[in-house]
């Protein structure tokens, strides 16, 4: 083989990986991850919720989703009148914070925030929502924003790393077929 075909061949590989592979790898989880560690519920209703972890916790109105067997498709605002309450488990109220500026949809699922809590310790906590005059699907979970940007970032960051290593090593590999 001559001398530069490996680095040539070497080159092309890692600018591949960085532009079609690395991609893929940051976008499949990110469309597959169903988890999203949320708790839906039916409202009006009182429930207890499990936190995991500290941070920042929203309430999202499950505006379009498919809940314990049955279709929800609702209007993307929460009817007038509703009362949101959040505590822990010794009755000590949580503040409350109106958040409507994140939405997420996912295939026929689409939520949309209603507001967040900060929560310094795991546990459980008790959310209470009175005044719907129709059952709606809200859920509960962690935000996942810096995760998310997180990934995208990396996977940005990577991408053009590894592509502009293999097009360097590429060359290179030119370099070294043309002075032989």
């Amino acid at each position: 083989m001559k001398k530069g075909i490996k680095t040539l061949i070497t080159g092309i590989l890692l600018s591949a990986v960085g532009a079609i592979v690395v991609p893929i790898a940051v976008v499949l989880p990110l469309i597959l991850d169903k988890s999203d560690q949320q708790q839906q519920f039916v409202v009006p209703s009182t429930t207890e919720v499990e936190v995991g972890e500290p941070g920042r916790h929203y309430l999202w109105n499950d505006y379009q989703t498919f809940y314990d067997g049955k279709n929800y498709s609702q209007s993307k605002s929460i009817p007038d009148g509703i009362e949101i309450h959040v505590a822990d488990l010794d009755g000590k109220s949580l503040p409350f914070t109106s958040d409507t500026s994140i939405s997420s949809s996912v295939g026929s699922y689409s939520k949309n925030s209603i507001g967040y809590v900060e929560v310094d310790s795991p546990g459980k906590l008790t959310v209470a929502v009175s005044g719907s005059p129709d059952n709606r699907v809200f859920s509960f979970s962690k935000s996942e924003i810096m995760k998310i940007l997180g990934l995208i970032f990396g996977g940005i960051g990577l991408c053009l790393l590894l592509t502009t290593a293999g097009i360097g090593i590429s060359i290179w590999g030119i370099i070294k077929l043309v002075k032989k």
